[in-house]
C-alpha cells in the first residue's frame, strides 16, 4: 500500500513509477504528488528509468516534468532584474530562458562558459577580441544556422553551446559572456534589424559579424551610424542593448516562431511571459 508518511527518496522511484497508471485514481494522485515533491531535480533522477518505462507511464511522467519545469520557471524567471552586474544578469537571464526548454540542464551554461574561457586562456596566443572570435568560430566551430533552418532554439544559449549553432543574439551573448570572463569589454547592439557584438572606444565603435565567422565589420560601414549619433548628442555606447531588451527580443522571436508553426498554445505561453516582463519593466520605469 502506498504511504506518504515520509518524503520519497531516490530508492522509492522504481516503485513510484510503476504506479503512474494504477487503476486507482487515489493512488495515481498520491504518486503524482510524491514525484512532484522532488521539484526541479526530478528530471535528473528519473532520466535513467525512462528507457524501460511503459509508454503510457512515460507520457504521464513527461506531463509531470513539464508542469514542474513551468512552475519553477514561473516562480522566479525574472530574478536577473535584481542583479546589478549586467554581465551576470545577462548570464542569469539566458540560463532562465534555456530552462523553459531544457530544464535543469540549463544550469550547465555557467560551467560550459567557464570551460570555454579556460581553454581560450590556455591555448590562444592572441587575447584580443579578434583572437576570441577566431577561437569561437574557427577553433570551436560555432556557426549561424542557414536561413531555412532557423528556429526558436537557436536563441537558447544552452542549445548554442551544445550544438555549436546559434542566432545572432545567442552567439553575441556567448561572445559577451566569454569576453567578460577573460577581461574583454563587449556588448550587444541592434543595428538595422541585426543584433551584433560590439566594442566601444570613445565615440568609435567596432562591430563584429557573427554570420561571417565573427570578422570585424569595416569601419566605413559604422561611420554614418556614429555621425547620426553625434548629431543627436548620443555616444554609441549609450545605444548598447540592455539585458531586458535582449530578453524581450528573444521572447518576441519565440512567439513569432510558434505563431508561424500554428502552435497557438506555445505562442500564448510565451506571450504571457512577455506581457509579464513588460508589466514589470513599466512598473520599474524601465520602459514606457
Amino acid at each position: 500500500m502506498l504511504t506518504l508518511n515520509h518524503m520519497p527518496s531516490r530508492r522509492d522511484l522504481p516503485y513510484l513509477l510503476t504506479l503512474l497508471e494504477d487503476d486507482s485514481w487515489i493512488v495515481r494522485k498520491h504518486v503524482s504528488e510524491a514525484l512532484r515533491s522532488f521539484g526541479p531535480k526530478l528530471a535528473k533522477v528519473v532520466s535513467s528509468y525512462k528507457y524501460g518505462m511503459d509508454p503510457q507511464c512515460l507520457e504521464v511522467l513527461e506531463e509531470i516534468l513539464d508542469e514542474i519545469k513551468e512552475e519553477t520557471f514561473s516562480s522566479g524567471w525574472m530574478n536577473w532584474l535584481e542583479i546589478s552586474n549586467t554581465k551576470l544578469g545577462l548570464e542569469r537571464a539566458m540560463i532562465n530562458l534555456s530552462f523553459l526548454q531544457f530544464g535543469e540542464e540549463a544550469f550547465q551554461i555557467e560551467l560550459e562558459l567557464d570551460t570555454l574561457a579556460e581553454e581560450f586562456l590556455l591555448t590562444s596566443k592572441d587575447m584580443s577580441v579578434d583572437g576570441l572570435m577566431k577561437f569561437i568560430f574557427e577553433d570551436k566551430k560555432f556557426k549561424s544556422p542557414g536561413d531555412r533552418d532557423q528556429n526558436h532554439l537557436h536563441d537558447s544559449l544552452l542549445f548554442t553551446l551544445r550544438q555549436r549553432v546559434g542566432s545572432q543574439i545567442s552567439l553575441s551573448c556567448l561572445i559577451i559572456l566569454l569576453g567578460w570572463r577573460i577581461g574583454l569589454e563587449l556588448h550587444g547592439i541592434h543595428i538595422q534589424g541585426n543584433f551584433l557584438p560590439i566594442s566601444f572606444e570613445g565615440a568609435k565603435m567596432q562591430m563584429y559579424n557573427t554570420y561571417n565567422a565573427g570578422l570585424p565589420i569595416k569601419r566605413s560601414a559604422a561611420l554614418y551610424i556614429e555621425e547620426a549619433f553625434k548629431r543627436n548628442c548620443i555616444l554609441p555606447s549609450e545605444m548598447r542593448a540592455e539585458v531586458h531588451e535582449i530578453v524581450s527580443q528573444i521572447l518576441r522571436n519565440t512567439i513569432e516562431f510558434y505563431h508561424r508553426r500554428g502552435k497557438s498554445d506555445d505562442a500564448n505561453l510565451y506571450a504571457e511571459r512577455y506581457n509579464q516582463l513588460m508589466d514589470t519593466l513599466k512598473a520599474r520605469g524601465m520602459v514606457e
